[in-house]
């Protein structure tokens, strides 16, 4: 990590692995990530800032992403997109579809339509 320790950078990567972990916990916002890191929400952002984003940045993309990967994945085609909105954290559908198409330029249930796989990818 530039100009940064080495404890600075296993304690950003302990948070951001706790983020991908628990991407399903509506609750989890800057404030628990710090305070489940024993650092205050002042540190956190500047451990963030390192790899160039905010914690909230960082886990609205983690969300997305995550969002992303299962609408195109068949094993979730029966999954409603209420449901992988609720599976990666974001309980109200609204402010799912907004912010995917916000990121992605597309409504998740296009995405979905448009790169879904087949099967298995060679």
């Amino acid at each position: 990590m530039p100009g940064g320790d080495g404890s600075a950078a296993v304690l950003l990567d302990m948070m951001r692995s706790h983020v991908r972990e628990h991407l399903a916990d509506p609750e989890l916002r800057v404030e628990e990530l710090a305070r489940r890191h024993h650092i205050s929400v002042r540190h956190a952002y500047t451990l963030f800032k390192r790899i160039g984003t905010t914690p909230g940045a960082y886990l609205h993309e983690q969300r997305l992403l995550a969002a992303q990967a299962m609408l195109s994945d068949p094993r979730y085609d029966r999954l409603a997109i209420s449901s992988i909105a609720a599976a990666v954290g974001i309980l109200d559908l609204s402010t799912f579809e907004r912010a995917f198409r916000r990121q992605y330029g597309t409504t998740p249930a296009s995405w979905r339509r448009e790169h879904r796989r087949s099967g298995p990818i060679p």
